[in-house]
């Protein structure tokens, strides 16, 4: 059976070395020592690859990208575009920001001209040639790829600009939402409070009215005894008279 095309698969096969990882390899790798090791072609197939390489150039291959150790955005220098934004460096760091309304309003107006100019009266054939353009908006098409690309190259540089900033707009809105939960937390626990206040005194209110009528009804039990008893003693006290 004929191999399948590696464009045909979905996931690319591993590389041939893997069958040098063996159980009985792995533990003689294990076993020996690192010269030992070194003179076994086969036991230095298990070597972990050098990375320190990496570091030294600076840069590596990868799926045919090419990628660097540190991170480096490209300025407009680097890729090739006119100087149509000064050096941060020399600006203090923050000409990008400053830069990229200029360069808006540069874009609008060259697009009006262009627009202007291809609803303009036509010329005489040949005549731009002359200039080394095939039309007459090419200097206005060319102008406007540039405003584009060094709008884009300078809104990559404010990436740490819009993190931070990014970073501080979800910080105050934690901030606002627990000041909020506070509030409500607050809230909540004056209505309880509140609610506590009115069950006690309507206990204390309900003790009260009780104990009155508990002294009432001793009261008018009391009376009936105490009157008959000194009717009594008034009939004994006039027989003995």
């Amino acid at each position: 059976m004929a191999a399948v095309p590696i464009t045909n698969t979905l996931f690319p096969p591993p590389p041939g070395y893997y069958k040098a990882f063996t159980p009985e390899a792995v533990e003689q790798h294990a076993a020996l020592g690192d010269e030992e090791v070194a003179r076994d072609p086969e036991l230095a197939a298990l070597e972990p690859p050098r990375a320190d390489w990496v570091l030294e150039e600076g840069q590596w291959m990868l799926f045919g990208q090419k990628y660097t150790a540190e991170p480096h955005i490209p300025t407009a220098k680097d890729i090739g575009l006119p100087a149509l934004v000064s050096d941060p460096v020399s600006a203090g760091g923050d000409s990008e920001r400053a830069a990229l309304p200029l360069l808006l309003n540069s874009f609008l107006h060259t697009l009006l001209a262009f627009v202007d100019v291809l609803t303009g009266t036509s010329r005489v054939p040949d005549e731009l040639e002359v200039y080394g353009r095939q039309s007459q908006g090419d200097q206005y098409i060319q102008h406007l790829s540039n405003l584009a690309a060094t709008m884009m190259v300078s809104a990559n540089q404010l990436r740490g600009v819009q993190a931070e900033a990014t970073l501080v707009m979800l910080m105050e809105k934690q901030l606002e939402e627990r000041r909020a939960q506070t509030e409500r937390l607050r809230t909540k626990s004056r209505e309880i409070a509140a609610m506590v206040r009115r069950l006690k005194e309507s206990a204390s209110e309900a003790g009260e009215s009780k104990a009155k009528s508990q002294s009432q009804g001793l009261s008018s039990k009391q009376s009936p005894e105490v009157n008959g008893g000194g009717d009594q003693d008034g009939d004994v006290t006039m027989g003995e008279a």
